[in-house]
């Protein structure tokens, strides 16, 4: 298994002889509305071309249909035969932007051989949730790979607990830039008062999830490219290296690769 990191949430992974772009995200930097008024979005631009990216693709994962998950500019590169798999809140929408194979999916499919679930987020706590709709992340497994758990846009929580304990993964992917919404740039209107808890993950539920799964490799993204983060990829090394041992924690740079062996 080969797993890439573009840019965000954006991964590319090479699994079992399929490659799979999973949350495309392909705005050209600082062309997308503030979150958090500090900056446009997103912060940083994509380490190649989408050509690049695009090339050898064979499935689209889209956990859900936030900006930074699924943006116009992917939606307008993406050729529209390719197959996408989705939470089925989000197939009629992705349909109605002209895909021809979209496959949503109520718990789990089989492609190839690989067998691909659903698993439940969850995307904040409080007052924010109801705002932040459903949102969903993947797990893949395969008999010569291992089983890789894409937690997607959840905060640490007993789900999060639940599918590690029934999946057993060997490898995990976490989003962990403990994103925010602000009262003082309120992107929600009325409905949104104070400020948010982190929508996804930060350094203290990173730790917990590994100590919860200790023979799992942990692969945190979702960091590095939105103004409303409120950690970076050097905090979060810091904070996590006294007590999560070296092997087990990788915080990539966009355009890196990692290889996990195969079984």
């Amino acid at each position: 298994m080969e797993l890439q990191l573009i840019r965000n949430a954006t991964l590319k992974i090479n699994y079992a002889g399929s490659t799979f772009l999973i949350d495309p995200y392909f705005a050209e930097a600082g062309t997308q509305p503030s979150f958090a008024g500090k900056a446009k979005n997103p912060t940083v631009p994509l380490p190649m071309s989408t050509e690049e990216i695009l090339k050898g693709v064979d499935y689209v994962l889209i956990s859900h249909l936030h900006p930074d998950h699924f943006d116009e500019a992917a939606q307008a590169i993406i050729p529209k035969d390719l197959p996408i798999y989705c939470q089925p809140e989000d197939s009629e929408t992705i349909r109605a932007a002209g895909f021809q194979a979209v496959h949503p999916i109520e718990d789990q499919v089989d492609i190839g051989g690989i067998r691909l679930s659903k698993t439940q987020g969850q995307h904040g706590t409080g007052s924010i949730l109801p705002l932040m709709g459903e949102v969903s992340g993947f797990v893949l497994s395969h008999k010569n790979e291992k089983t890789i758990y894409w937690c997607g846009d959840t905060i640490w929580y007993e789900g999060v607990k639940e599918n590690i304990d029934w999946y057993q993964p060997e490898v995990i992917v976490c989003h962990a830039g403990a994103n925010k919404f602000f009262q003082a740039h309120n992107v929600f209107g009325p409905a949104f008062t104070g400020d948010s808890e982190v929508l996804i993950m930060d350094a203290a539920q990173v730790s917990d999830l590994c100590h919860h799964a200790p023979e799992s490799q942990v692969v945190v993204t979702h960091v590095g490219a939105l103004d409303h983060e409120t950690v970076t990829r050097a905090e979060l090394r810091a904070a996590l290296k006294k007590n999560i041992g070296a092997g087990q924690l990788f915080i990539p740079e966009d355009g890196q690769s990692l290889v996990f062996d195969q079984h």
